[in-house]
């Protein structure tokens, strides 16, 4: 008997560990034409931010320095929650495009195209649903079309996310 409920205390226990804990939210900025060397480690990094449940905060940075700081975990858990109402998820490439496409004049179309930038990208995890997306020069492009909404909900997001831990874009 002692061997069985051990055997299943081993069971309980592999399931619920994970051999690393992901964050529930993250925040990325993928340069192009460029490479962020880590300080402490000497190899290629992400510039972004990753915040865990019990507010652990991993901060890493494009001039190479790293940083981990906690919050309160209630403020994780507002920001999780205020992020999810800006419907951030719902902001891609393809609906910036058919915004556009929506506010261009019969016959005239518009376009700005910008090369060498970064890739945002912002991911929530709340329980089992993850929301995420990517967008392509997002800083650059929200200047050349100020109006944009979806542009601005998302920059917004990012926004909201790096002030919650006290921390710049740039």
């Amino acid at each position: 008997m002692r061997h069985v409920v051990a055997a299943l205390a081993a069971i309980l226990l592999a399931l619920t560990s994970t051999a690393k804990e992901q964050p529930v939210v993250s925040v990325s900025s993928e340069p192009t034409g460029l490479t962020v060397e880590s300080r402490k480690s000497g190899k290629k990094m992400i510039p972004g931010i990753d915040i865990y449940f019990n507010g652990l905060v991993a901060i890493r940075r494009y001039d190479g320095s790293e940083a981990t700081k906690h919050i309160d975990p209630g403020a994780v858990d507002r920001l999780t929650e205020s992020l999810a109402r800006t419907g951030f998820y719902k902001v891609t490439e393809d609906s910036f495009e058919a915004e556009l496409t929506r506010a261009d004049k019969p016959g005239a179309i518009t376009r700005t195209f910008i090369t060498d930038c970064p890739t945002w990208s912002l991911r929530t995890r709340v329980g089992n649903i993850t929301r995420s997306t990517k967008f392509y020069a997002l800083w650059e492009m929200a200047e050349h079309y100020p109006n944009n909404r979806h542009l601005k909900t998302l920059k917004d997001a990012i926004l909201k996310t790096y002030a919650a831990v006290g921390e710049k874009v740039y």
